[in-house]
């Protein structure tokens, strides 16, 4: 009996996750009820077949998991001996273009069939869509007797769909052994890479990503295949002429000279693969490269804090995170590479306001790559900056709690964002840091008692499966999964239509429907929070909400700079949305700190800190009728106060009110009102666009 990818991944979600209902299946994996229900056949035939019960799904939409299931399940991989794993159509076209890459005799039809156990007609119709995809990367597969199938188009290229390829066959059930088998890759040079990698980060005093350290050894053993056979990168972009001097060049010219790589362009590409690496640790900057890297990550932090008028503490912790993600991505832009796996649909859907106000602070990056970020990339930066204002929002807790490691095999952004996402899911956890998985090994088991992991470690300690991105309902059928188990208190879910059969035995329902709502509000009511500095990621009030009649002034006068801001905030303060404290601190920053808090041609905002008086999210805005030395340091004729008790719920608030103050007309608009009225149907014209 086997699996199919579908059914694999349905069954590792349930397993992993046995809280889970159906309909959080179909929507995590994208599937159709009626796709769901065939694959849980299937599942079940599997289950059957090798001498297992089944797994039932209950009219609730919840699954019952029989306890063989899960022992066997959720402490391994589904693979093995036993189960032979069916590839889908587009992983067999990667395993077709290893083959055609790699395998050097002449290869026919009956070559692919037989390594792939497929019908002539199944490789025809793969070899057509690998085609296809192909076409991207400007290259073609070609047939004729003498050399069999075989690909044309640049060595360069080539690489690039191969990096691809080991990507997409890595992350399946015995992934790295299906790619040294096609490959033909021998245990003994993957050793020797292997080793040759460890050598590698003492020598440049890094850490690779377990991601990255399962594909950079078969990523140079397939170099060293290719120039061996002879196929040697002929040209490479110009960007990587810049590579020869660098440290990471130094150390893999002992790695070329190892396996006989003469050729410069070859020399180049093997630097750029530890360039582009995700790593962990920070290294000493010695090098010109690095020291702009984090002048600009430095000015990159210094433009967020402007945009979102919030002071992030712990600026250094924030900077040494932020570069170890700038360095490879800044890498990954300037030679072309671009990351296959995008969390891009993960991140924004929670985090799209955060992510616009990231992308409006990354401009000295961008400045020095000359390029624009690619959302695959920009979206690790706004899920290191979002967990990093969630680290700051949270309360922390005094009394002894029980400590927790967090073990993730992803790159340091995805690594953040998991360990802070759980440190505010679980306030009563004492969460101690993020390792990957060759850390862990190395850590002592007598500082922590519990770990959150991606994958299966092996300890003694109480662990947990969880994924590096949970939905609401995720979150809390994961949070009460957890709770429960250390507590000892299992949450058991009520099954409301089976209550309301038992009533219907004894008495007569007007409104059956109504009554099932009624008794489900009372079992399971909302939980109101109290107010707290924690993060809200719904980000619901808009610009109109906050900048209303009252709030806008426009004089015919000049003022003093003081005195102007004074006024800006007279009718917050007549509200009560902001104190006179709040007032004063906003002044004192701009006279001591002198920030740039110019957001647009002759427009400020000025504002203090989230605990320095503001009691909701308000914003005022004052016009004058000529501009006016601000501090000696700026000149302003708009004058904007904000206030926020929170560090993120105004973030659609200024990237509303950016979107108005960056465009030329509108801007004269706003300048050039004579009443309120005309400022409001601005904004109401810039959302309805």
């Amino acid at each position: 009996m086997y699996l199919d990818e579908r059914g694999y991944t349905v069954l590792k979600t349930i397993v992993d996750n046995p809280s889970i209902t159906g309909k959080e299946v179909e929507a995590s994996l994208q599937l159709t009820r009626k796709q769901l229900s065939y694959t849980i056949e299937k599942i079940n035939d599997y289950l059957q077949g090798n001498g297992m019960p089944k797994i039932e799904r209950l009219r609730t939409g919840k699954f019952i998991i029989p306890v063989t299931v899960l022992e066997q399940y959720q402490t391994e991989d589904i693979g093995g001996a036993d189960t032979t794993y069916i590839y889908s159509d587009k992983e067999r076209g990667f395993l077709i273009y290893l083959m055609l890459l790699c395998i050097r005799e002449e290869l026919s039809i009956y070559h692919f069939t037989s390594e792939l156990q497929v019908s002539k007609n199944t490789f025809l119709a793969d070899l057509k869509k690998l085609e296809n995809r192909l076409e991207s990367y400007h290259l073609e597969v070609s047939y004729n007797r003498q050399e069999g199938y075989h690909l044309v188009g640049s060595e360069y290229s080539k690489r690039e769909m191969m990096i691809t390829a080991v990507r997409n066959i890595l992350k399946l059930p015995n992934g790295k052994e299906t790619i040294m088998d096609i490959c033909r890759i021998s245990p003994e040079l993957m050793v020797q890479v292997e080793e040759q990698i460890i050598i590698i980060e003492n020598r440049l005093k890094i850490r690779f990503t377990d991601e990255r350290l399962k594909e950079l050894p078969l990523l140079l053993c397939l170099i060293i295949i290719r120039t061996k056979k002879g196929r040697i990168l002929r040209e490479v972009p110009e960007a990587f002429q810049h590579i020869a001097g660098t440290k990471e060049y130094s150390v893999m010219l002992e790695f070329a000279k190892e396996y006989d790589i003469t050729w410069q362009t070859e020399k180049l590409f093997l630097a750029a693969q530890i360039q582009i690496s995700n790593f962990h640790g920070l290294q000493s900057n010695d090098s010109a490269q690095e020291e702009e890297l984090m002048n600009a990550a430095e000015e990159v932090i210094t433009n967020f804090e402007n945009l979102i008028c919030v002071t992030i503490n712990e600026r250094e912790m924030l900077l040494e995170a932020l570069f170890q993600h700038i360095k490879p991505a800044f890498y990954r832009m300037k030679y072309h590479y671009h990351i296959e796996q995008s969390i891009v649909d993960m991140v924004l859907p929670q985090y799209n306001s955060l992510h616009a106000v990231v992308r409006k602070s990354v401009s000295p990056i961008e400045k020095l790559v000359g390029a624009e970020f690619p959302d695959e990339e920009l979206v690790y930066i706004t899920a290191l900056f979002g967990a990093w204002l969630r680290r700051e929002g949270i309360m922390e807790f005094v009394e002894t709690r029980k400590r927790a490691l967090v073990v993730c095999a992803n790159g340091i952004s995805v690594s953040n964002f998991l360990y802070f996402t759980l440190k505010e899911l679980f306030p009563e956890i004492d969460f101690i840091t993020c390792l990957s998985m060759r850390e862990f090994a190395e850590y002592d088991e007598k500082d922590f008692d519990i770990v959150f992991t991606m994958v299966r470690l092996e300890t003694s300690k109480i662990q947990f499966l969880v994924k590096p991105f949970i939905d609401d309902i995720s979150k809390r059928k994961f949070r009460e999964k957890v709770m429960g188990e250390l507590t000892g208190v299992i949450p058991h879910d009520i099954d409301v239509a089976r209550l309301v059969d038992i009533v219907k035995k004894y008495a007569d329902i007007l409104d059956e429907e109504g009554l099932k709502r009624e008794i489900a509000s009372v079992l399971s009511p909302e939980i109101k929070e109290e107010p707290s500095r924690r993060i809200d990621t719904k980000l619901s009030i808009e610009l109109k909400d906050v900048l209303v009649k009252e709030t806008i002034q426009i004089l015919d006068e000049v003022l003093p700079w003081e005195e102007a801001v004074q006024r800006t905030a007279d009718p917050l303060i007549r509200r009560g949305d902001i104190t006179q404290q709040y007032v004063e601190k906003a002044i004192s920053n701009i006279k001591n700190d002198k920030p740039f808090i110019m957001i647009a041609d002759g427009v400020i905002i000025a504002h203090a800190g989230v605990d320095d008086g503001a009691k909701r999210v308000c914003l005022s805005l004052l016009t004058l009728p000529e501009r006016i030395n601000v501090a000696d340091y700026m000149e302003a004729d708009v004058i904007i106060m904000i206030g926020t008790p929170d560090p993120t719920k105004h973030l659609e608030v200024l990237e509303q009110l950016n979107d108005i103050l960056e465009g030329k007309k509108s801007l004269q608009v706003l300048k050039k009102a004579k009443e309120p009225e005309e400022i409001l149907q601005l904004i109401q014209r810039e959302k309805e666009k």
